[in-house]
């Protein structure tokens, strides 16, 4: 028998230790750096759809900011039609008052002509000639 020193013990059951483990735990390495890639790609992956979401929702604040501003000058413009409407509406009003009572006048001053020729008509017929008679 040889016998072997607590050095070479060491060594031989370290390496036996090694052997033992080793091809597990290249096979556990290997898994995790497969796994590791793995994981690297989907975070990109994420990182990429996370993008895109943040870019649609930049877009579509944008164009919600556009349409807000295009409703805000449509308002702008019905508020000014609607005054200008309302300007026209009362001056019409206006207009439809004044004609009323410039009619109102002229069919006051047909009845007063009216009735003072009516006046006139009876005046002379009663200033008749008292002298003549009436057969």
């Amino acid at each position: 028998k040889i016998m072997t020193t607590e050095k070479d013990s060491s060594k031989l059951l370290a390496e036996g230790l090694l052997q033992h483990y080793e091809p597990d735990l290249k096979k556990i390495q290997q898994q995790l750096s497969k796994l590791s890639t793995k994981q690297k790609d989907v975070l990109k992956q994420v990182e990429n759809e996370n993008m895109k979401f943040t870019t649609m929702n930049a877009n579509e604040l944008n164009s919600m900011f556009v349409m807000i501003k295009e409703y805000h000058q449509r308002l702008v413009n019905v508020k000014k039609e609607m005054n200008i409407l309302s300007e026209r509406s009362s001056r019409l009003k206006k207009r439809a008052l004044r004609l009323q009572e410039h009619k109102q006048k002229e069919a006051l001053e047909n009845a007063h002509y009216q009735e003072a020729q009516l006046k006139r008509e009876e005046n002379l017929i009663a200033k008749t000639d008292p002298n003549s008679k009436v057969s």
